[in-house]
């Protein structure tokens, strides 16, 4: 089974105990840490933490490469455990939802426009655990039997199409993207799936 790929953000100076606990238990699970791979701080200016992964030490190119970490993942961990969010956490929250990179964590952030973009979990196996069903494309809750499930499974699986579609040149011009666009499209109809649809999707056939 494919490693998946998860970046970790929140504040180094204020959590940085809850991000180790978070990046080991991660890695525990199976996970591949993107950034930061080892959460020690080792050096800070100003107010911005460097830790043992960073292989430079500027601000800009540690940045540059944690965002571009967070490109590459399947989605992106917030360790916010009292809801505080800091203003570089708060960047890479909005570099994910551009990029429609899921967000979760076990706690809301305490900023009411953060919060609608954060999606709660009990813990990271939890997290691991409906990324992994989102992506293996086996939605098989709908709406009837557990919307809870559904309305979450759903709205990873737009995120992906919204990433998809939006995603750089390389990624667009690939051959795989009109089948990668299909599944997302596919795995977000099946999970809203209702009784009601089927004679309404045979009707719009016929009169079409």
């Amino acid at each position: 089974m494919e490693r998946l790929k998860v970046t970790v953000s929140g504040s180094f100076t204020r959590h940085i105990d809850e991000i180790q606990d978070a990046v080991r238990a991660l890695q525990g699970l199976g996970a591949e840490i993107l950034s930061p791979a080892q959460p020690y701080v080792v050096d800070s200016v100003d107010g911005f933490v460097f830790v043992a992964s960073d292989r430079h030490r500027s601000v800009r190119l540690v940045q540059d490469r944690h965002l571009a970490a967070i490109a590459s993942s399947d989605f992106l961990w917030l360790v916010s455990p009292d809801g505080y969010v800091g203003q570089s956490a708060a960047l890479e929250l909005g570099f994910a939802i551009g990029l429609g990179i899921p967000i979760l964590s076990t706690a809301n952030p305490l900023d009411l426009t953060l919060r609608q973009y954060v999606r709660r979990v009990d813990g990271v196996e939890a997290a691991i655990g409906m990324i992994r069903h989102s992506a293996n494309d086996e939605l098989t809750s709908t709406l009837l039997i557990d919307p809870e499930s559904a309305t979450a499974n759903a709205a990873i699986a737009t995120d992906k199409l919204r990433r998809l579609l939006t995603s750089n040149r390389r990624l667009a011009e690939s051959k795989n993207l009109p089948r990668q666009v299909a599944l997302q499209k596919a795995a977000i109809d099946r999970v809203l799936w209702t009784p009601g649809q089927a004679k309404a999707g045979k009707r719009g056939v016929r009169e079409a």
